[in-house]
């Protein structure tokens, strides 16, 4: 092959390569302080995803919404970042800001203010919606509050910035605005009271009234004694029955909640976990746990909840044998690799005490 033609092919090559190259989402690896700068120096906006390595939604957006080349173009003209809200910066940041759901997905402006934010999953088209709204001032809080001056008794904005106040642990302005909402409307005919009282419990709950956050949960369970808004505030009550010291009633709850889905694997892992991280109700979460892991095909996200109930247990052996068989199935997780490392370190130390 002459020169030129073997220059021509290996451009080609080049060409080819570089056209299946995977774009990826440019997440800043620099300081807090240095990603507000350059975002002032360069008149970009920053996101913030404040994410859990166990967050199920978390990963959703890591594995279909950050993979998407339209989220991808997007982000990439922010300054996007992601923090670990359980570890080191992250930790302080999510502090800082009050964040106490996952995913937290927060929009600054330019000169460091925060714009909104929205918790939970949003898949790729919404995703950009919702981010690039808050933008444009479309949809943020602010944007609620001056629909709100020009007519102080439209429900549905009530409703919605009473939740918007609630998703930023702003737990007096949250009872306020969804308060005025069932005031007038107290027949519900926009059929919003559950949501309103769910809301209601999760803020107070979130801001530490815990007496507070059983009154709302108790509420809605003697008037909605079936269906999923009562489950749902079976699952709640029980976290407000244990940050008030009463673990018995926390686990007849759940109980109570498992019981209506006997052969679900979910349910019996949302009780096994909320038992295993708490240290409560071990001996019942061990059969809910083994069970579900049964029903379920051995499932991963199960698996490591078994593991969790061992380590409560303080059976570091079976902790790590099941967090492995965990691992195995998805080798690249890294929370299930520090599950296992979790446990390691846990049964040296407890040999190592036996020893003394």
């Amino acid at each position: 092959m002459s020169t030129s033609r073997w220059i021509i092919a290996a451009a080609v090559v080049v060409l080819a390569v570089a056209g299946n190259a995977v774009a990826e989402v440019e997440w800043a690896k620099s300081s807090w302080n240095d990603i507000r700068t350059q975002a002032q120096t360069e008149n970009k906006y920053v996101f913030v995803d404040f994410y859990t390595t166990w967050c199920g939604p978390c990963k959703s957006l890591d594995k279909i919404t950050y993979r998407d080349d339209k989220v991808i173009g997007f982000l990439n003209t922010t300054v996007p970042v992601k923090y670990d809200a359980e570890k080191g910066v992250g930790e302080e940041l999510a502090a800082e800001y009050r964040v106490v759901a996952y995913p937290t997905l927060i929009v600054f402006g330019p000169s460091g203010e925060e714009i909104d934010r929205y918790v939970g999953y949003l898949p790729p088209d919404e995703f950009i919606a919702t981010i690039e709204g808050y933008m444009k001032g479309i949809g943020t809080t602010l944007f609620y509050e001056k629909q709100l001056e020009k007519n102080p008794d439209d429900f549905e904005t009530l409703f919605t910035l009473g939740v918007k106040y609630a998703d930023a642990v702003r737990s007096e302005r949250a009872q306020a605005t969804l308060g005025r909402a069932m005031e007038i409307d107290p027949k519900d005919t926009h059929e919003k009271r559950a949501d309103i009282l769910l809301t209601l419990g999760d803020v107070s709950y979130d801001a530490e009234k815990f007496e507070d956050s059983r009154r709302y949960y108790e509420q809605l369970i003697q008037e909605n004694p079936e269906g999923a808004v009562y489950e749902g505030a079976l699952r709640r009550l029980a976290r407000a029955e244990y940050k008030l010291g009463n673990s018995d009633a926390a686990v007849a709850s759940w109980e109570t909640y498992i019981a209506l889905h006997p052969d679900d694997p979910k349910a019996l892992n949302g009780f096994a976990w909320f038992c295993s991280q708490r240290g409560i109700g071990l001996d019942r979460a061990l059969s809910v746990a083994l069970q579900a892991v049964e029903i379920s095909g051995r499932d991963v996200g199960i698996l490591d909840t078994l593991a969790e109930v061992y380590f409560a247990r303080g059976d570091y052996d079976n902790a790590i044998l099941v967090a492995k068989e965990a691992l195995a199935k998805d080798p690249e997780d890294q929370y299930l690799g520090d599950q296992v490392e979790k446990f390691e370190t846990a049964r040296e130390e407890a040999d190592s005490q036996a020893m003394q």
